[in-house]
């Protein structure tokens, strides 16, 4: 069981750059590309940036007040027990949306790359029965699962793009503002997406302790920086690798990217391989989260400590990613997701601290 009592500075930061980094970095690049059109795209990243940064202020402000307490718990605190519970099953059917996309797209790349003959339930199952073990030793063995994988991950990545430079082509790149910074701003509606995550200090906030408002909102910038500069090193290097008219027909760019490298003469010749394990990291660290997440809130808002329940949870997340039948069914399936993130991680919290705001309520742990 979990004997972690409050997360560090480091942890903090370790926790939520894992989460924010999953599908989004495989997804990314060929939704930017089409949604911006122009070889400035990388600057879409920024103001999904800044803007979710924005966003983030209004949890950092709701969490601050309510110090160790969780959404399903707030919920019902500032809203009362019946409206809280209504709150609380919209938020569990949104945990229920983004843990079973991020669960099928990782299923479809894995059956696509590396395990072509394996069915894709078997691959899906695999995943849930490893996540259910992680979750259900608390949120202390989660942290310390993402802080001994994360220098994987990051090792994973310097290497595919130093590896990468070779093959850059400067010119796919320029011109840097050629037709003006307005088409950038198209590419927001993809960008702010790939920065979700960020809500989980709704979540792991027995984690957070007493850590002042400041605290938390260094963390929060620090975080979203650092996912940032990923995501702009990555579309910059499948930018200058691919071009901007390939990066809108390969529906992985970043697996195609990695492709290109070679090794003439060496024992390993696949670098995608290497890759994609690395990568799967952080698939699995991005879908345990929103896997606990769920699992968190059935617990809080039917007030049950039944192990049987959190089997109940993976069938119903197990359903949901393997119904849609193709990965063209599964990117439409991502509207759904963008709307409700836009509900859940913008709308709740700013309602519950409005109504927080307006009684002067706030709760002292």
């Amino acid at each position: 069981m979990s004997d972690l009592k409050q997360l560090a500075g480091l942890q903090f930061i370790v926790v939520y750059v894992s989460i924010m980094i999953g599908v989004g970095i495989i997804l990314m690049p060929r939704s930017l590309a089409e949604a911006v059109n122009a070889p400035n795209l990388w600057l879409s990243i920024v103001w999904g940036f800044l803007l979710i940064g924005l966003c983030s202020m209004i949890i950092v402000q709701l969490v601050s007040r309510y110090p160790g307490k969780t959404f399903f718990e707030m919920s019902t605190i500032i809203t009362g027990k019946y409206i809280g519970f209504l709150l609380n099953l919209c938020y569990i059917v949104y945990t229920l949306i983004v843990s079973a996309y991020i669960l099928r797209v990782t299923g479809g790349i894995v059956k696509s790359n590396l395990l072509d003959t394996t069915p894709l339930s078997v691959v899906i199952g695999t995943f849930i029965i490893v996540s259910t073990y992680l979750i259900t030793n608390g949120a202390g063995d989660i942290v310390r699962f993402f802080q001994l994988y994360f220098p994987v991950m990051i090792v994973t990545f310097v290497a595919l793009c130093l590896l990468s430079l070779k093959d850059v082509d400067i010119n796919n790149i320029r011109p840097v503002v050629g037709e003006g910074i307005m088409p950038t701003f198209q590419g927001i509606r993809v960008t702010f997406f790939s920065f979700l995550g960020f809500e989980f200090l709704l979540i792991f906030s027995k984690l957070l302790g007493k850590r002042s408002a400041n605290k938390l909102r260094a963390g929060i910038w620090i975080s979203l920086a650092l996912t940032a500069i990923i995501y702009i090193g990555f579309h910059l290097l499948s930018l200058g690798i691919l071009g901007l008219e390939e990066l809108k027909q390969i529906t992985f760019p970043t697996v195609e990217m990695a492709k290109s490298i070679e090794f003439q003469g060496f024992f390993f010749e696949r670098f995608e391989i290497l890759f994609l394990v690395g990568w799967l990291i952080t698939a699995i660290t991005s879908f345990s989260a929103y896997y606990y997440a769920m699992w968190t809130g059935v617990r809080q808002t039917f007030h049950t400590k039944s192990k049987f329940f959190v089997w109940l949870v993976a069938v119903l997340i197990f359903a949901t990613a393997i119904f849609p039948p193709g990965l063209t069914e599964v990117f439409q399936y991502s509207r759904i997701v963008n709307f409700s993130s836009i509900i859940a991680i913008v709308l709740f919290p700013t309602i519950l601290l409005l109504v927080s705001l307006s009684r002067r309520q706030s709760y002292a742990k």
